[in-house]
């Protein structure tokens, strides 16, 4: 049982180990690939949003528009609580948590924001009765690839712009007023 325990623990530690190894590699390899197993299920994964910004994110800006009974268009900054301004480059946070609510995969701190936002809304103004989130994100370019780079150099070399600008709106969504939607 102690060979066995033993013979256990030596595997675990290589394992570990590889794992370590093959996230110091500077590219991604056929072997290295069997290991994002390993890697989500220990925590260990590692991405650009757990030490900085994304290098293709250059500005982020957000704005809550509700719209009461009559049309009227109402302002409102995006953090909670409070419905306050928020400062994306002050605060790098702001980036990883908004692009974790619009991106897919992102539904469930998409739904928990929204229904909080409605919360809050109404809270500020029982009149509101929808709201819609605009995201406008300058980028450098979508992925990282030769292609793309080749895309991007193209378009500044034309354009002196390093940057694309993307504008999303989601919603509209309903806001719940004294519990009813």
């Amino acid at each position: 049982m102690q060979t066995l325990y033993r013979t256990l623990t030596v595997a675990f530690a290589c394992l570990c180990a590889a794992n370590i190894l093959a996230g110091l590699a500077p590219v991604t390899l056929g072997p290295t690939e069997w290991l994002s197993a390993v890697r989500q299920t220990t925590g260990t994964a590692q991405n650009w949003s757990m030490f900085h910004s994304i290098p293709r994110v250059q500005r982020l800006q957000l704005l809550v528009i509700a719209s009461d009974r009559e049309g009227n268009q109402h302002e409102f900054g995006p953090g909670l609580p409070g419905l306050q301004d928020i400062k994306p480059h002050e605060s790098i946070r702001y980036y990883y948590t908004f692009e974790r609510i619009f991106t897919p995969g992102g539904e469930p701190y998409r739904e928990s924001y929204i229904r909080n936002l409605s919360r809050a809304l109404s809270k500020a103004n029982p009149d509101l009765v929808e709201f819609s989130i605009h995201l406008k994100v300058e980028n450098t370019h979508p992925q990282n690839t030769r292609q793309e780079m080749s895309r991007l150099l193209e378009r500044i070399r034309k354009s002196g712009k390093a940057a694309i600008e993307q504008k999303n709106v989601f919603g509209p969504f309903p806001i719940e007023n004294d519990g009813a939607s």
